[in-house]
């Protein structure tokens, strides 16, 4: 073997294909280089500690840093991260993250990939980018409306998430106003007491619950308020049996009942207790209390049954049924409901309504002022015809014996409100006197009577004489009390 062929060989092989070389360092585009603040916060993540650290609190961490970072490196791609955080974007995707930011700061309101959006409500949530949980809660709302038009994929979690903010932050619980969990409540306030509410509130509050029938009863909405008084009544009865003879109440036999759960706040979310809650208790109503004990968070709630809410929406329909035969026999129903006294219940109250305005009817009286002054002018006519007649009779040749001496007209009491000659008639009346005044002093009779009845029905609520113009029996000692001798 020649070596020295091998050697010559090994140089020149060494030489050419194994020269050294100097390595040229990768360039990296300009737009996804680093400004110093974001590598500072890209530090945190290899920094010491890292490796036991939450991602949640590198998060909060890398969040309060860069709670005032301002960038001008758009991103145009498409991004997916399930609770996404800073660390799990890549550089190019951190700075299109800021410099959508700034603009929305800005009041620029543009799409952007889902993940942002939930970059940007998680740091809310957290207080990053706030002053006071107050303003965080108004940017929430304001992020939901705007952003939510956009893309609705962050409005079925902010629906919740929004709700837990008030609980966690401790905010007035008027700021959910209009939330499902708060108009029950407010309902169910309204049904627990429904003795003292009246008939208007009890209708709102049965409005608020997923009940059926009302809202698509056209009988219902012609005759509305005749229903909702009626309803009332019925409810209240219902509701006093319930109180005084079972062990459920009227709510829990119709509605539903109260039940503890564990609860999450912001599930799903990226949150870091920034409060550090461990002993907490919160009040949205009275059907609906929030509770933290050594981190564990439970919710006492009412919760809705449907089978009973059934029950209570066929009760609804009977009583349209029912009243219903008495206003529009011809478009019968029929409905389910057979417990005997709560068919009775209705009954009565249906039939004591009618009864009641059947009253009220034949109570009201209706004058028209109008023909006061025309009736004035025509008595004065009459008395004057009637003094001339009087003063061209003949005298008879025997006189009559004379009648009884018409009362006098005394003084009439300060705080009644009869006219004279009304208080003297009804004195007449009382006490069996001689009326013949009334025409012999140019009164008619049937306007003294009429206006008796009406000056005094806002006393009695009823007429005090009948069609005969005699006081009725049951008024006659309190209008002795008004009227004297």
């Amino acid at each position: 073997m020649d070596t020295n062929r091998m050697k010559a060989a090994a140089e020149w092989f060494h030489e050419k294909v194994f020269s050294d070389e100097a390595i040229t360092p990768k360039k990296v585009p300009a737009n996804q280089q680093l400004p110093a603040l974001l590598r500072t916060a890209r530090s945190l993540e290899q920094g010491t500690g890292s490796g036991w650290q939450s991602r949640e609190m590198l998060f909060l961490k890398q969040a309060k840093l860069l709670a005032n970072y301002e960038d001008d490196c758009p991103y145009a791609g498409n991004l997916v991260r399930y609770y996404p955080t800073y660390q799990s974007l890549s550089n190019q995707e951190l700075r299109g993250y800021f410099t959508w930011r700034t603009g929305l700061r800005r009041g620029q309101l543009q799409k952007a990939p889902l993940s942002f959006a939930f970059l940007y409500i998680y740091e809310l949530i957290n207080q990053v980018g706030v002053t006071n949980a107050e303003e965080g809660f108004q940017k929430l709302l304001a992020f939901r409306d705007g952003y939510g038009a956009l893309d609705s994929g962050i409005l079925p979690y902010l629906r919740l998430w929004l709700r837990d903010y008030v609980v966690y932050y401790n905010l007035d619980p008027q700021l959910l106003a209009g939330w499902p969990q708060q108009e029950l409540g407010q309902s169910l306030s309204v049904l627990e007491n429904i003795r003292q509410e009246s008939p208007d509130a009890i209708a709102k509050a049965l409005e608020q619950l997923p009940l059926k029938w009302l809202g698509r009863s056209k009988f219902y909405q012609g005759h509305k308020q005749e229903m909702d008084i009626i309803i009332a009544r019925v409810l209240r009865r219902i509701s006093g049996h319930f109180d005084s003879r079972c062990k459920r109440s009227f709510i829990e036999q119709y509605l539903g009942s109260v039940q503890k759960d564990l609860d999450w706040p912001f599930n799903a979310a990226v949150f870091c207790n920034p409060l550090k809650r461990s002993d907490y208790e919160y009040t949205l109503n009275s059907r609906c209390i929030y509770r933290c004990r050594k981190g564990q968070w439970t919710v006492e709630q009412f919760y809705l049954n449907p089978s009973r809410c059934a029950k209570l929406d066929d009760l609804l329909k009977t009583i349209d049924r029912i009243l219903r035969e008495r206003l529009d026999p011809k478009h019968p129903i029929k409905t389910k409901l057979e417990t005997k006294w709560i068919l009775k219940i209705i009954e009565e109250e249906v039939q004591a309504f009618f009864a009641e305005q059947e009253a009220a009817q034949a109570k009201k009286i209706t004058i028209d002022p109008s023909l006061l002054t025309k009736i004035r002018r025509e008595a004065a006519i009459t008395q004057e015809k009637l003094m001339v007649e009087e003063e061209m009779e003949e005298e008879p040749e025997e006189a009559p014996e004379e009648p009884e001496a018409p009362p006098a007209a005394g003084e009439v009491p300060p705080d009644t409100p009869l006219a004279p000659a009304e208080y003297r008639l009804l004195q007449s009346l009382l006490y069996g006197r001689d009326r013949s005044w009334v025409r012999t002093e140019g009164y008619i009779l049937s306007v003294l009577l009429d206006g008796i009845n009406d000056k005094l029905y806002d006393v009695f609520q009823d007429s005090v004489l009948d069609e005969d113009g005699q006081p009725i029996s049951d008024y006659i000692e309190e209008l002795k009390e008004m009227v004297k001798p």
